[in-house]
C-alpha cells in the first residue's frame, strides 16, 4: 500500500460522494423553505393552501430520507476502500514501526463479552468497537480498541432515545506477574463504570479505600480488597502519575488492576485511527503525526507503570 493508493481511493470515494449529495440537498432546500413558509403564513394547516404547501413539504422530506438511503448505498463500497486503504498505509505501518507481535484490524474490535467479565464495564444495551490492536511494547503485551457503549430507553409513547455512557479507547495491558488482589480507580465523571461488589475470581469483597492525597481521593473513586496491597500499587510517585493522566481526560477514566492486567478505559469522546474528510487532498506528514499521537497514548501507559 502506497500514500498514491490512499489518494486514489479518497478521490474515488469523494467523487461518488459529491454526485450523490444533490439527491439528498435538493429536496432538503425545497422542504424547509415551505415548512417555514406553512407556519409563518398560514398560521394554521387547515386552509387549503396551508394543506397544499404541506403536503409539498412532507413531500419533499420523504424525499430527502429516500435520497439519503440511497446516497448510503452508492457511497459504501468506495468509503469502506478509503478507510481500508488508509488505515493499511497510516495506521498499521506506523503501528507496525512502533510495536512487535502487531496483530491489526480495523474492522474487528474488544469483545463485549471480555469488556464485561472484568466487572469493572457497563456494556449497556448498544455496544460497537472497531481498530483492534493487539501488540507489545517494551515486552509488555497489551490489547487496544475503540468502544462505544450506548444505553437504549423506551418511553410511554414509544419513543427510543440512545444515549453514549462511553466512546474512546479501551486497553488492557497484561504484565508477567500475577495481581493477588483487584483494584479499581474511576474518575469522579466517568459514566460506565459498575458499582464493585465481591469479585468473582477471589470471592473477596470490595471497599472504598482513600489514599493519604485529599485531591486523588477527590478524582477517584477507589476500590480495592486490602488497604496494604492497594498502596503497593499507590505509591507517592504512582499517584502523581495517575492524577496527571486523570486531569489531562478531565477525569473521564477508569483504571483497574486485576489477575497480571491493567485495564485503561479513556472516555474522550474520540474515535482513534480515522481518515479525514474525502473532500481535500491529504496532508501526509500531518496524518502520519496524528497517528503517532494516537499511538502515544498507548506508549504513555507503559511509561507510566514501568
Amino acid at each position: 500500500m502506497t500514500f498514491a493508493d490512499v489518494e486514489s481511493a479518497r478521490k474515488a470515494y469523494w467523487s461518488k460522494l459529491k454526485k450523490g449529495l444533490p439527491i439528498v440537498i435538493i429536496p432538503a432546500a425545497i422542504e424547509i423553505p415551505l415548512l417555514i413558509a406553512t407556519f409563518f403564513s398560514f398560521g394554521s394547516f387547515a386552509s387549503s393552501g396551508g394543506s397544499a404547501t404541506m403536503f409539498t413539504a412532507i413531500t419533499a422530506g420523504v424525499a430527502s430520507i429516500a435520497g439519503a438511503i440511497i446516497l448510503f448505498f452508492i457511497i459504501a463500497k468506495p468509503r469502506a476502500a478509503y478507510h481500508k486503504a488508509y488505515k493499511a498505509y497510516f495506521v498499521e505501518q506506523t503501528l507496525r514501526k512502533t510495536f512487535t507481535d502487531l496483530t491489526y484490524d480495523h474492522q474487528k474490535g474488544l469483545s463485549a463479552y471480555l469488556l464485561s467479565a472484568t466487572g469493572m464495564i457497563n456494556i449497556g444495551d448498544d455496544y460497537s468497537s472497531n481498530d483492534l490492536t493487539i501488540a507489545k511494547y517494551k515486552n509488555t503485551g497489551f490489547t487496544q480498541s475503540d468502544v462505544h457503549i450506548q444505553t437504549v430507553s423506551t418511553d410511554s409513547d414509544g419513543n427510543t432515545t440512545y444515549t453514549t455512557i462511553f466512546k474512546g479507547r479501551v486497553m488492557i495491558f497484561e504484565f508477567p506477574k500475577k495481581f493477588d488482589f483487584k483494584l479499581e480507580l474511576i474518575g469522579k465523571k466517568f459514566r460506565a463504570y459498575r458499582v464493585p461488589g465481591k469479585d468473582q475470581s477471589t470471592g473477596r469483597k470490595m471497599v472504598k479505600i482513600d489514599t493519604e492525597s485529599t485531591e486523588f481521593n477527590q478524582t477517584f473513586k477507589i476500590f480495592g480488597q486490602d488497604g496494604f496491597e492497594t498502596f503497593y500499587i499507590l505509591d507517592p510517585a504512582m499517584i502523581v502519575r495517575i492524577q496527571a493522566i486523570a486531569e489531562h481526560y478531565k477525569d473521564k477514566v477508569l483504571l483497574g488492576f486485576y489477575d497480571n492486567k491493567m485495564l485503561v478505559a479513556l472516555d474522550d469522546g474520540k474515535d482513534s485511527f480515522e481518515p479525514p474528510r474525502p473532500s481535500k487532498p491529504i496532508d501526509e506528514k500531518a496524518e502520519t503525526d496524528k497517528v503517532a499521537s494516537d499511538i502515544k497514548v498507548i506508549t504513555d501507559f507503559v511509561d507510566v507503570i514501568s
